[in-house]
């Protein structure tokens, strides 16, 4: 029994003493070198116009181990059409985390015929040419495009800014004029008002590049015009016109748009008038029924123009023979802002007449509105 234990003994101290160098202070098993695969990319986007197709994505800065990359990653591009193989269209390189950008310009074979789905793929690759996957595809229509849009010019009119072009014939179906607009005199910065300081939400700021959509009705010709009402006068805009195609293939609704036309550059200056006032109407009030002092009592029909800032009073002295003279507003009192108005500057037995215009806030003053002839009675 004795002899059994001390043979035993060491046998299982040696064990202990193995367990314990394994569980104390040893480096654990080397893990393999990162293959420094860049994570796949996927936000790929893509916008046919004419015969390119402009491809854009945001670089990643790390690669699937979640470590960061350095230097410039590099990217092969790949073009789709049916149930091909996805072919190589070129190789670029890009700083991580910036946005990156590529322009393929189409073949003849791919700007001619019916209008069809490709799709583009990038892949992200380390420098042995190895990548994580492809990133997300990004489609667009392959085929004819629509014309561009040729001859574009802008008119100022009173609703606004009038746009023209030459109307094209035979459009595809689905096919809309595409008119970009800049703002090229954005408005100044004003200070907060009183209304502000209250809590009132103060007015949005214009946008300074907006896309209006000129829709063409199916099976009727291209219009060739356009009436822009949301442009304020004062401003410099420019106009750049494209025609867009839009079909769609299973759930994706797909573009192809012609090349952009020549831009046109136009300032909205106000120089329209307000509508002459009508329904003028004068009362003669006499000297013996206040307090010896003749006057003229005038009102009108109020204009209704949102930029009116005041009304002009003329007048002409019939008995006399004289000239039409302005004779309001006067500093003091100030603008004549109501559809009324008292002319104490008469005299009794003569006869007048009477004309009124409206003022916008550019200045513009109206025609003046017909004459109404009064008499100013002697007592």
């Amino acid at each position: 029994m004795v002899l059994l234990l001390q043979r035993r003994g060491p046998v299982v101290l040696a064990v202990g003493g193995l367990l314990a160098m394994l569980g104390c202070g040893m480096a654990a098993a080397p893990q393999p070198p990162s293959l420094n695969l860049p994570k796949p990319v996927a936000d790929l986007s893509a916008q046919r116009i004419g015969n390119r197709v402009r491809l854009g994505w945001t670089t990643p800065t790390e690669n699937t181990d979640k470590l960061k990359l350095r230097g410039p990653v590099q990217f092969r591009i790949c073009r789709q059409e049916k149930a091909a193989a996805c072919q190589s269209v070129a190789t670029v390189s890009f700083p991580p985390g910036k946005p990156a950008e590529y322009t393929d310009v189409l073949s003849a074979a791919l700007v001619t015929g019916p209008l069809r789905p490709i799709q583009y793929e990038t892949f992200g690759i380390n420098k042995h040419g190895r990548n994580a996957g492809p990133s997300n595809g990004a489609s667009v229509l392959a085929g004819q495009a629509p014309p561009p849009v040729l001859g574009l010019t802008a008119t100022v009119v009173e609703q606004g800014v009038v746009l023209h072009w030459q109307p094209a014939a035979g459009l595809p179906a689905d096919t809309q004029v595409e008119l970009k607009r800049t703002l090229l005199t954005p408005p100044a910065k004003t200070p907060p008002s009183k209304s502000h300081a209250t809590g009132a939400l103060p007015a949005p700021d214009v946008p300074i590049e907006q896309t209006l959509i000129v829709k063409l009705d199916a099976g009727k010709p291209d219009p060739g015009t356009s009436l822009d009402s949301s442009v304020a006068f004062g401003n410099t805009y420019r106009y750049a016109a494209a025609r867009v195609t839009e079909q769609q293939f299973g759930k994706q609704i797909l573009q192809a748009k012609s090349s952009t036309s020549a831009p046109v550059t136009i300032a909205a200056r106000d120089i329209f008038p307000p509508h002459a006032p009508v329904g003028l109407v004068a009362v003669p009030i006499s000297a013996a029924m206040n307090n010896g002092a003749p006057e003229v009592d005038l009102s009108w029909s109020a204009n209704t123009e949102p930029d009116l800032a005041q009304y002009r009073i003329y007048r002409r002295d019939v008995t006399t023979g004289g000239a039409a003279l302005q004779v309001a507003p006067q500093n003091p009192p100030g603008p004549i802002v109501t559809p009324t108005f008292r002319d104490a500057q008469v005299q009794s037995g003569h006869t007048y007449a009477y004309s009124v215009t409206a003022v916008d806030g550019a200045g513009n003053e109206s025609l003046q509105s017909k004459e109404v002839e009064v008499a100013v009675p002697t007592s």
